[in-house]
């Protein structure tokens, strides 16, 4: 697919081109690079107290790493909703590729294997952009984001249990980051071009055509104005459940968990996870946005108070069990939803990285909150937080599935023009 832009004026035509091998395969596997730092946090953990330091400090690394990957995607995102995606790609995912590897094979000292996690973390940060600006240029964003989470999530399922069987090492941890850079990197030539013309521009030519009939459409400023909100209430959200999710150790302690109900109950929440992204895979478009996202932020905020107040271990390992299978399922909509506002990823692009930005600080948020006011407090303030964002989420939701539905209209237009003799 060319990626070279043109100078011609802007076309009421749908922008996206569907899903395919190759760029599936792209945006997943670069996606997966993306998330990867996260997903891999234990292992890490325990490979920098392997090395020397203490849980503390160990932590503070991670989090280090998270949050420049973050800033890092942040910082690329408009880029990558441009013409230099690729070129950020692939500039990214080799820094990340030798970082790595520096930080598998090194000996000593610490110090250079903390840089070398570090630069290796920032070059991940473009992967976090390019992947979800890439993923607004495919059709139906609710299946392709949807299928996204469900590689993601078997793919780490693979690591993670691959890992341990070679020897949790730092050679082992370090060299997966940098074998899966490698292999994304090898793929992102397969990343979906960026459009030529935004979907606001697309939006505004089809509004100025539709003037005088009946036909009804999002302005281009109801799309930025629900960019700017999805941006604002992804990562609030997203840290009120990263927040309960961090501190499942602390919550299950509280009631006399056993590690190993608090394991059964950590293992099942990811597999289920899986199970209702794949649901909006098979489904697609067909569910919408809006009235699943009401419902699961309701049902969310409900469960995140009585997880507060529950006291019997077997009850509370259930709610966190049904806590994060909506968790997942939503998550998969609110990139969608993203994806859904702008084909060129203007706001898919950054979203992931605010979210990271604010799930960074999940874990002393809600540590803060259970020391200053306790459990059921806290569990309270969490749920709250997503009966707050119910409302602004509908309603952002309603404009994303509005754009999708009129760049879906204008692509059946076409064909029917060009059908016609």
């Amino acid at each position: 697919m060319s990626s070279t832009f043109t100078s011609a004026p802007p076309s009421p035509d749908d922008p996206r081109v569907p899903l395919g091998p190759r760029n599936g395969s792209a945006v997943f596997l670069v996606s997966l690079a993306g998330l990867m730092l996260a997903n891999l946090a234990p292992l890490i953990m325990s490979v920098f107290e392997q090395i020397g330091f203490d849980v503390v400090a160990s932590g503070n690394i991670l989090t280090w790493g998270l949050f420049t990957s973050a800033i890092i995607g942040l910082a690329t995102s408009r880029a990558a909703a441009g013409a230099r995606r690729r070129t950020i790609a692939v500039s990214g995912l080799g820094i990340a590729t030798i970082a790595f590897l520096v930080a598998a094979l090194v000996t000593g000292p610490t110090a250079l294997i903390v840089v070398s996690f570090l630069i290796g973390s920032a070059g991940l940060g473009t992967a976090v952009s390019t992947s979800g600006a890439a993923i607004a240029a495919l059709r139906n964003p609710n299946r392709v984001s949807a299928s996204s989470g469900v590689v993601n999530r078997l793919l780490v399922m693979v690591v993670l249990a691959v890992i341990p069987i070679l020897g949790l090492a730092q050679t082992t941890v370090f060299g997966s980051l940098a074998l899966l850079s490698l292999i994304s990197l090898a793929v992102t030539i397969w990343l979906p071009s960026t459009p030529e013309t935004s979907t606001t521009e697309v939006l505004a030519e089809t509004k100025a055509e539709a003037k005088h009939s009946s036909s009804r459409s999002r302005s281009p400023r109801a799309v930025i104005l629900a960019g700017i909100g999805v941006l604002i209430v992804f990562p609030l959200w997203g840290t009120s459940e990263d927040s309960v999710w961090t501190l499942a150790p602390t919550l299950g302690d509280a009631v006399g968990m056993s590690d190993q109900t608090l394991g059964f109950a950590l293992s099942a929440a990811a597999g289920i996870g899986a199970g209702a992204m794949l649901a909006v895979t098979l489904l697609g478009s067909r569910i919408g946005r809006a009235l699943p996202l009401g419902i699961a932020l309701a049902l969310g905020g409900a469960i995140k108070i009585w997880i507060g107040v529950e006291t019997d271990p077997a009850m509370l390992a259930t709610l966190i069990i049904a806590v994060n299978t909506l968790y997942a399922f939503a998550f998969t909509l609110f990139i969608a939803t993203a994806a859904g506002l702008d084909a060129r990823g203007t706001w898919s692009g950054p979203l992931v990285g605010a979210y990271i930005v604010g799930s960074s600080f999940a874990p002393i948020i809600g540590a803060w909150i259970i020391d200053g006011v306790g459990i059921p407090n806290f569990g309270l303030i969490m749920g709250t937080v997503s009966f707050v964002l119910i409302i602004p989420t509908v309603l952002i939701a309603r404009v994303s599935t509005r754009v999708e539905k009129t760049l879906n209209s204008l692509d059946q237009t076409t064909e029917i023009h060009e059908r016609t003799p």
